[in-house]
């Protein structure tokens, strides 16, 4: 059977940030890549939490958007033209005789690779839904989960619920162009980035602490209001909104990873300085991969990635370099 499946020098698993990087670089290195992706679109927890969130650790880029920055790392990652697969989840990893690796996806179909670098992030993830009268609001043309865009609420009234970083960043955002804009939280404290909260403090938002929301006036396309109730208080209170927004945040799977055959130590896979795992020829990039003095920055994620791919590189090909640098390579 393993004669019929075509071989790939790395398998990826996982298209985010660390997948699309390692999938620059093994192609950069002239590996035959192949990318296995669980949604139905590249970019991971970057596209989903921090689409319009600026962000500020990439080096030698001041300030770049989520999206505008996944748009680059996918131009990037395709100037070697990997296979992709999208919404294919691995069920599991088995390491045949001569050292090479089989990846079986949850609809049964198998790829044959040499390496697998896995760049899963911190697993796979599920919004957490508002619950109302034992039922869970569901999104509609009207009540949104987090990843929105702060432009189709200009003019709006507009209630955010939720007490996490991107609750106090939605609602700054919103200030300046949305015509009212609640900000409604159970408990009195947010948990959010200092500077943040201190935009807060100077932006036009109504805070509602604490508070929980008791029921909708109309439903999930056709919105009139929001009932809420003060927890010490006991007061009820009718806010009218167009448009509501929920931020409770996401749920993270990552017990897919220990049916792969790893221990995890503190929800991550160990890995040795080459970020390889305790299976040869297994690197591992990005949030899932565990070191002593860990960061979870994209810059940490980048380098996890480039020592993986080279790594892996090195492991194909033991008479290859270490490392080679994209500076030489595209040198003209």
């Amino acid at each position: 059977m393993n004669g019929e499946l075509e071989l790939f020098d790395v398998t990826i698993i996982g298209g985010g940030s660390a997948g699309l990087f390692a999938a620059y670089y093994t192609g950069m290195r002239e590996m035959k890549t192949k990318i296995i992706e669980n949604q139905s679109e590249l970019g991971g927890t970057v596209s989903v939490f921090y689409p319009e969130k600026y962000i500020y650790d990439v080096g030698g880029i001041a300030k770049i958007s989520g999206n505008k920055l996944i748009e680059q790392l996918k131009e990037q990652a395709l100037m070697f033209d990997p296979t992709i697969i999208f919404n294919q989840k691995v069920e599991r990893l088995e390491q045949l005789n001569d050292g090479t690796y089989i990846l079986t996806t949850n609809t049964g179909e198998k790829h044959h690779t040499k390496t697998v670098i896995i760049a899963v992030g911190p697993g796979a993830f599920s919004i957490n839904r508002l619950k109302l009268n034992n039922q869970f609001i569901d999104p509609g043309k009207h009540i949104h989960y987090e990843s929105v865009d702060p432009k189709n609420f200009a003019g709006k009234n507009v209630l955010i619920y939720g007490g996490i970083n991107t609750a106090v960043s939605m609602a700054n955002s919103l200030s300046n162009s949305a015509e009212n804009v609640y900000l409604m939280h159970k408990h009195d404290k947010f948990k959010a980035l200092e500077s943040d909260l201190e935009q807060l403090k100077h932006a036009d938002v109504e805070m509602l602490t604490p508070y929980t929301m008791t029921g909708l006036d109309g439903n999930r396309d056709s919105l009139v209001g929001v009932h809420a109730r003060n927890i010490k208080t006991k007061k009820d209170l009718n806010i009218p909104v167009d448009d509501l927004i929920i931020c409770q945040g996401y749920s993270f799977d990552v017990s897919p990873v220990t049916d792969w055959g790893f221990t995890l130590e503190n929800r991550r896979i160990p890995v040795n300085e080459n970020m390889e795992t305790h299976m040869k020829g297994v690197f591992v990039a990005g949030d899932i991969a565990g070191y002593p003095q860990k960061w979870r920055l994209l810059a940490s994620a980048f380098n996890e990635a480039v020592t993986a791919a080279n790594h892996a590189k090195y492991h194909v090909d033991p008479a290859a370099a270490k490392q080679v640098y994209s500076t030489i390579l595209f040198d003209e």
